[in-house]
């Protein structure tokens, strides 16, 4: 299939969702994160194809602290982040958070990327659309900065991204893509330092790409991760394991 195909050549770290999901909760599981301890942070585009991953997530964690935004940026600031210190269990006398957040990229079923057919579309459309559109500005030279009230996210994410572009360089989606999500997966190792706050939290953070394909198919490319554990945050970080999905 030529969509499983082009994202292994691409992504050869990805896995199917199912995979991701199973080895995470393993990961997760030698640090003392677990099922009904923890509570989830999820930040994933707004896009409809994002959300099976979502689901999935939930289905082990449960409902899940939303930090979402256009592309996955993280625009909640210290005062979002800050609201999830009360929203975590601490039936151990512990406080456990567990962060994951994800740029993404469609592959369609003739291998072309950046497209992805939805259900009920008649063409392909862009996946990524919020970073399609700030990469063809770029290319287009015709990039507005400004805040737009009427555009925020959109506008918070050119201001965002645009800071980690060398001047003049226009990348393509693939690279703009894993540019995101080493922005987001940055941003919120910033924030995360608002929730430890004392010897008794303990804080995970799992950054990826998901891959959309045709019909509900779906990889996840793991990215950076780490947990800090107790007081004097020991960093570690998490073995994902190798790739098992691979074009067939």
């Amino acid at each position: 299939m030529l969509f499983e195909e082009r994202a292994v050549e691409i992504f050869p770290e990805a896995v199917e969702r199912e995979t991701f999901v199973a080895r995470s909760v393993a990961a997760l599981a030698v640090h003392g994160f677990v099922p009904g301890s923890a509570l989830a942070m999820i930040g994933v585009c707004r896009d409809e194809l994002t959300f099976p991953l979502v689901d999935r997530l939930q289905a082990v964690w449960g409902p899940a602290f939303d930090l979402s935004s256009l592309a996955g940026m993280l625009f909640l600031g210290r005062t979002g982040i800050s609201a999830a210190r009360h929203h975590a269990p601490s039936a151990d006398g512990r406080q456990r958070f567990v962060a994951f957040v994800f740029s993404h990229i469609g592959i369609d079923e003739e291998g072309v990327v950046g497209q992805c057919r939805r259900p009920g579309q008649a063409e392909p459309s862009p996946a990524c659309g919020a970073l399609e559109t700030f990469r063809r500005e770029l290319a287009d030279g015709r990039l507005d900065v400004d805040l737009d009230p009427h555009d925020l996210e959109q506008s918070l994410l050119k201001q965002r991204l645009l800071r980690a572009i060398t001047y003049g360089d226009v990348p393509d989606l693939v690279s703009l893509t894993r540019l995101a999500r080493d922005v987001i997966y940055d941003d919120l190792r910033e924030l995360v330092t608002q929730l430890e706050h004392g010897a008794d939290t303990d804080v995970a953070v799992i950054s990826g790409v998901q891959v959309h394909g045709p019909v509900g198919r779906g990889f996840v490319a793991p990215g950076r991760s780490f947990v800090h554990v107790g007081r004097d945050r020991a960093e570690h970080t998490l073995a994902l394991g190798s790739p098992v999905s691979k074009a067939r």
